[in-house]
């Protein structure tokens, strides 16, 4: 009777359901999302500054003097933008600082990563919540409120010379949303608890910020700038929009290397994190 060898066979497995296999992960964070009525409010508490920046784009094409205290150029869109990303702030660390936290203490990053799923789509799934989110508060507002300028100053709009406006808009949404997700899943990784995620993402970016204010006032050293992230995000925003800042009078490349490292850093700390295997000591 002959033998065969039955030497090691690789598995091969069906297609997988989803062709976006992180889809789902962002699907099912953003329906609970969708549950919880306080941050319902306040994503449409985030429309305020675009209802107010259309409000002022149809007075200052009725009104030529109301132009001159706040002109509707780029200077507008990064004000509004700037009122944006605190809003962006606040729904990420309310919604989404416990994304890897409440994973690793319950353990459903080990179910995760036990089933078709790499790495690569676990955190891709994570980020895509956050980022949403962002881009919920960022892009679509500034959007609306660009749309509503070339429904009621297409003259001015239409013109050559602000082409620019809704590309630095869509850099500025996508960029700023990318670190801030980065920054509070890199967080939500170093905890077991979304609390004490979300307290620590607050201390860090408010005690960034007092340092960067005693260095740049109280000893007069303005690249301080680049200690806060918040800062950082803001200069980004004078750089594309023109926004005049007194507290921003740096050169925004050092700001935007700032971030690039700062994403470069949570990217590290989100790999070191995710593991399928939990290590004890």
């Amino acid at each position: 009777m002959p033998i065969y060898d039955q030497g090691y066979r690789r598995y091969v497995a069906r297609s997988p359901l989803h062709r976006l296999r992180f889809w789902p992960i962002t699907r099912e964070a953003l329906r609970a999302f969708a549950q919880r009525r306080f941050f319902v409010m306040l994503s449409f508490a985030s429309l305020v500054p675009a209802i107010v920046g259309s409000i002022w784009i149809y007075m200052a094409t009725r009104v030529p003097e109301a132009a001159r205290l706040l002109p509707i150029d780029g200077q507008l869109f990064g004000q509004m933008l700037k009122y944006q990303l605190l809003f962006g702030i606040l729904l990420s660390i309310s919604g989404a600082s416990g994304s890897i936290a409440n994973d690793l203490r319950t353990g459903a990053m080990l179910v995760y990563l036990s089933r078709p799923l790499t790495k690569r789509d676990y955190l891709l799934g994570k980020i895509g919540f956050p980022l949403a989110l962002n881009l919920g508060v960022m892009l679509v507002p500034g959007l609306l409120l660009y749309l509503t300028g070339l429904a009621l100053a297409p003259e001015q709009y239409l013109q050559w010379r602000l082409w620019w406006i809704a590309p630095a808009i869509v850099l500025y949404a996508v960029a700023a949303g990318l670190v801030v997700s980065l920054a509070t899943l890199a967080v939500s990784a170093l905890s077991r608890s979304a609390r004490v995620a979300g307290i620590a993402l607050v201390a860090l970016l408010i005690g960034l910020e007092m340092v960067r204010s005693i260095l740049q006032f109280g000893f007069n050293r303005r690249e301080a700038v680049v200690l806060s992230l918040w800062a950082d995000l803001k200069a980004l925003g004078v750089a594309l929009f023109g926004v005049r800042d007194p507290q921003i009078e740096i050169a925004w490349a050092w700001p935007v290397l700032v971030l690039l490292l700062v994403s470069a850093g949570c990217l590290a700390v989100l790999r070191a994190r995710v593991r399928a295997v939990e290590i004890v000591t």
